[in-house]
């Protein structure tokens, strides 16, 4: 209340160039005003556009790492499964011949492999073991392990086995082998009656 009474006193004192002085610095106040704001803004308008270009340049490099990364494991995926691909395949060539030659003997064709058969089973295994060990996870290794011992019981220590536990030791080999590379998730299965 002070205050305003005091302006007034000197409003009345200048008379009307103080209401000349009052328009010019009200007018003057608002240009200011203006021009400061105009300045800020301007400020503002550079400080985000800094920070849009930088943003954009950040997500342009974010996104080419990451297209990148992508890459790199869609191209190493490719590589293992088609390297899986040809060690099953592989896999299934040594099996098959080898169980051509099992099921000679089961079947009393021969009395038993001769002594370069036998060498060649082994060899086999062992070749279908490492091929398998590269890449397979665990559970094509217990497979093959199964598949394995049951004919090394067979051929060396003349344990009684049938063709079906046989066929059935391969059939779990090969459906594991098959959902590994993602062929089909479900199991393969003998329907003949031999």
């Amino acid at each position: 209340m002070e205050y305003l009474k005091i302006a007034t006193t000197i409003m009345v004192s200048l008379g009307g160039s103080g209401a000349i002085i009052l328009g010019l610095s009200n007018y003057l106040g608002k240009l200011w005003a203006t021009s400061m704001l105009e300045k800020e803004r301007h400020k503002n308008a550079e400080t985000l556009e800094e920070l849009r270009s930088s943003l954009r340049s950040e997500s342009e490099e974010y996104l080419a790492n990451i297209t990148n990364k992508i890459e790199i494991y869609k191209q190493t995926h490719l590589r293992e499964h088609s390297d899986k691909l040809a060690i099953y395949r592989a896999t299934i060539d040594l099996i098959a011949t080898m169980l051509a030659k099992v099921e000679m003997v089961y079947l009393k064709n021969k009395s038993s492999l001769t002594p370069e058969e036998s060498e060649l089973f082994e060899i086999e295994r062992l070749r279908i073991y490492g091929y398998l060990a590269m890449l397979a996870p665990q559970n094509i290794m217990d497979a093959n392990d199964r598949l394995t011992d049951l004919l090394l019981a067979l051929i060396y220590d003349n344990k009684p086995t049938s063709w079906i536990e046989i066929r059935t030791c391969t059939l779990q080999l090969t459906n594991a082998m098959r959902k590994d590379i993602g062929l089909d998730k479900s199991d393969v299965s003998y329907n003949g009656e031999r």
